[in-house]
């Protein structure tokens, strides 16, 4: 049933699809399977599982007796005599033991003193002596099934020893009649039965409850945490280890949520004044030439310069915008191929030479030999762009030194570096730098630098596309070295 808004009203009282149902079903059909399997054993088993264990009983009992009357030396019959007592007692099972020629025997006389003693005995002893010989006196076992409908397990044996005569060893047992047994066990087990349910479905209902509990609580701060409130604690210790570390992954992210809407708005501030700026500029400047220097070339031109200054500036703007999207959205398709590095990174220091005539000294600590990288050469060059043009605008304002170094750092790696003896980085602005948006030492950096505040994070995103290691030193006062590693091949070393 959905309420007016169109969602599924989840305040019912009775959900089938809920985790607390399902478990409380789970817990009562198991408790059903074990409880018919119980009865479907006692009503179908019990009485082949005792005529089983009978036999083996008998089995043993036989294998018992006939070790010792085969390996004891110093037996005498008195002893032996009371340990067939002892065995018959505690096994419930009648022996009768006799020689080859069937004239002289032994029997289990605590049989006898209790009224035990089968008065079939002769008829079952000759029956079990045919079937000894049928079976090549090879021990043997069989169900007697008497008029009276009683039943009974008899096993004969051919016992020899080398410390005297060969005798014939037999063991009977009575099996005991199981119907009114079945009967009461099986009214026993329509209790236990009912009481199984009863109390396995309690038991499921506050272990459900236990175990639902919190996730239903977690699922009351995710509705929070949709809605926008980034300060949502998932606070849960309820001795579930997955129930637990669900709670620490969505503090986690709660967190990272927050800290993303705070770059967010950043970036809306920061994007909104740097556009209004240039905008603002265009538009005086637009005013300008058209009330007071229209008719003048000198200062038209000038004011002509100005609004195309600012476009540049918009334009690189929403390009840089454009570039991150495009990258950070995984539509950019790089092109890898291998290339020599150290051109490449020339070609880009180049285009600065200009500025020496500003007091900027470019120096290039290269290898002698060639290093082949297998990237996106376009993309590597921004990069060295986007650094050096970092290390120009945060140098010192009477110029400085900006050097682009490369080092073998491994077998088959390469690490290359932009320094300059600029403002350098606060230590706590140290992990923020990447971030969009984000420059580091506001205060020190120069008015007009034509920054649009985005190229560490264009830097960041093409660095880890290409799977490279990077990073930055750097010191107040000092200067900064920003760094990236790639996988290279050397050659002509």
């Amino acid at each position: 049933m959905a309420s007016s808004d169109g969602r599924k009203n989840t305040n019912r009282k009775f959900d089938t699809k809920s985790l607390r149902f399902k478990l409380t079903l789970a817990f009562v059909l198991f408790t059903l399977l074990l409880m018919g399997s119980m009865w479907l054993m006692q009503t179908v088993s019990l009485e082949a599982y005792y005529q089983r264990s009978m036999e083996k009983k008998t089995e043993l009992a036989i294998k018992g007796i006939s070790q010792i009357y085969s390996n004891d030396a110093g037996l005498d019959m008195e002893t032996f005599s009371r340990e067939l007592v002892n065995l018959s007692n505690s096994n419930d099972i009648y022996f009768y033991i006799e020689d080859e020629s069937h004239t002289y025997s032994i029997t289990s006389r605590d049989f006898s003193s209790r009224g035990r003693f089968f008065a079939a005995t002769e008829r079952i002893v000759a029956l079990a002596r045919d079937n000894l010989a049928a079976n090549d006196g090879k021990e043997t076992s069989f169900i007697m099934n008497e008029p009276d409908g009683s039943k009974m397990v008899v096993r004969a044996a051919r016992v020899e020893s080398p410390y005297r005569d060969t005798i014939y060893l037999y063991a009977i047992a009575a099996l005991t009649p199981l119907g009114p047994t079945v009967s009461i066990l099986s009214s026993l087990l329509m209790i236990a039965t009912i009481e199984a349910i009863f109390l396995g479905g309690l038991f499921a209902l506050l272990y459900s409850k236990r175990f639902t509990r919190p996730i239903s609580v977690m699922n009351t701060q995710a509705k929070e945490l949709g809605k926008g409130n980034y300060d949502v604690h998932f606070d849960c210790d309820c001795g579930f280890t997955e129930v637990d570390e669900l709670a620490e992954t969505l503090n986690n992210a709660a967190e990272e949520l927050g800290k993303s809407n705070a770059l967010q708005r950043d970036l809306l501030a920061n994007v909104s004044h740097d556009l209004r700026t240039p905008l603002t500029m265009v538009k005086s400047y637009a005013e300008m030439i058209r009330d007071i220097s229209g008719d003048d070339k000198e200062r038209r031109d000038e004011h002509l310069g100005v609004i195309i200054e600012e476009a540049d500036r918009l334009s690189d703007l929403v390009g840089d915008i454009l570039l991150l999207s495009k990258i950070q959205s995984g539509t950019m398709e790089f092109d890898i191929k291998p290339f020599e590095i150290q051109a490449a990174a020339g070609s880009v220091i180049a285009t600065y030479k200009v500025m020496e005539q500003e007091n900027y000294e470019f120096v290039t600590r290269g290898m002698p030999c060639s290093i082949i990288v297998n990237a996106d050469e376009s993309r590597i060059q921004q990069v060295f762009s986007n650094l050096i043009s970092n290390a120009v605008r945060y140098s010192k304002k009477d110029g400085g030194k900006i050097t682009v170094a490369f080092e073998r750092v491994a077998r088959d790696k390469v690490r290359c570096s932009v320094s300059d003896n600029g403002i350098g980085i606060a230590e706590e602005d140290i992990d923020s730098i990447w971030n969009r948006y984000q420059k580091a030492s506001r205060q020190n950096q120069r008015a007009a630098n034509g920054s649009t505040g985005l190229g560490l994070s264009i830097v960041r995103e093409i660095l880890e596309r290409h799977g490279a290691e990077y990073g930055v030193y750097s010191k107040v006062g000092e200067g900064s070295t920003f760094w990236f590693v790639l996988s290279a091949d050397f050659e002509n070393l």
